[in-house]
């Protein structure tokens, strides 16, 4: 089972290019999925993905959605304090 996690957190991670689409991170250690809406609380709240197996599998079944993006944590982290935007894109 754990491989099967392993597998498609790469099969992900691959599909949106292994790096923070924010700060360019490539470390995989770093990276977090993101919901590029701000809306990730709304499919957690439904449970339609509220674990990263759940997560992997739902991005995969659904054919690697656009408003999907991965974002290391800083940038996760710095988007969900500050409305939405990373403070990388505040000039």
């Amino acid at each position: 089972e754990m491989d099967r996690i392993v597998i498609s957190r790469k099969e992900v991670y691959n599909h949106y290019g292994n790096k923070c689409n924010c700060c360019g991170e490539t470390n995989v250690l770093f990276l977090t999925i993101d919901h590029v809406n701000n809306d990730g609380n709304k499919f957690r709240r439904n449970r339609e993905h509220d674990s990263g197996r759940k997560l992997y599998r739902w991005i995969i079944v659904n054919n690697f959605p656009n408003d999907i993006q991965l974002l290391c944590y800083n940038c996760n982290l710095g988007k969900s304090r500050n409305k939405g935007i990373c403070p990388h894109k505040i000039t």
